[in-house]
């Protein structure tokens, strides 16, 4: 798998996001993946605020909310993350918000971008970062993926061994994610979309907006961690 960053010119708000991409993919292949980061997205919402209000706004996009010394740990409709999302990085003094309805973004781009390039598989990613618990640093994530299955199943399957699996799922839109945020960077790179090329995914013929597409987050309760933050 090929992973080919896409360097821009700056993201401002309200900017349209479909021009944006085009203007700066002139040529996909048969078969890639784009991903995008979630700021540009949420900048073409106009999913921006005053840092004065950042605490107002994470209380009122999460679920549930403990604050630490270092940041509020919250529970968002995409899971747990540290300050429901909320970012100072590149907001050029301000907060900017995580997007709204990501997935159904997703599915759009994808749909018009199967137009303009006359494919018939292509996929598309909304990225953004996390931390995870005992890790040092971010790593990427997917908050919403289009034109591929998001998940390969193991239950069933036997290993080099023969045993076989009987939960194992391997979650391929956050190991994407992973990839191409590695070369996007979180910095000044100025670097919002990447082309992951040849990448191990079973495309699907959906086209348009999917309600069906399948969800990769875990309610709470079938959490395996959630013995641990309900103490």
């Amino acid at each position: 798998m090929e992973v080919i960053p896409v360097t821009t010119q700056l993201f401002v708000e309200r900017m349209s996001l479909i021009d944006f991409i085009l203007k700066h993919v002139r040529q996909l292949q048969e078969g890639d993946i784009i991903a995008i980061t979630s700021k540009i997205v949420a900048l073409a919402q106009g999913r921006v605020g005053s840092r004065l209000s950042k605490r107002k706004y994470i209380y009122r996009d999460s679920k549930k909310v403990i604050e630490t010394p270092w940041a509020f740990l919250t529970l968002t409709g995409d899971g747990w993350c540290i300050n429901a999302g909320v970012d100072e990085s590149n907001a050029n003094g301000r907060v900017i918000f995580l997007p709204k309805d990501p997935q159904r973004v997703a599915e759009i781009i994808r749909k018009k971008l199967l137009k303009h390039f006359a494919y018939k598989q292509l996929g598309v990613l909304i990225t953004d970062t996390k931390s995870l618990p005992l890790r040092i640093g971010t790593m990427g994530r997917s908050i919403g993926y289009a034109g591929f299955e998001p998940l390969k199943s193991y239950v069933g399957k036997k290993d080099l061994f023969g045993r076989k699996s009987r939960f194992t799922q391997s979650n391929i839109a956050d190991a994407l994610a992973a990839s191409a945020v590695v070369v996007m960077g979180e910095g000044n790179e100025q670097t919002p979309v990447a082309i992951l090329r040849d990448a191990p995914v079973r495309f699907t013929k959906q086209r348009g907006v999917n309600k069906k597409s399948p969800s990769l987050v875990l309610l709470p309760e079938k959490d395996i961690y959630a013995v641990v933050y309900k103490k």
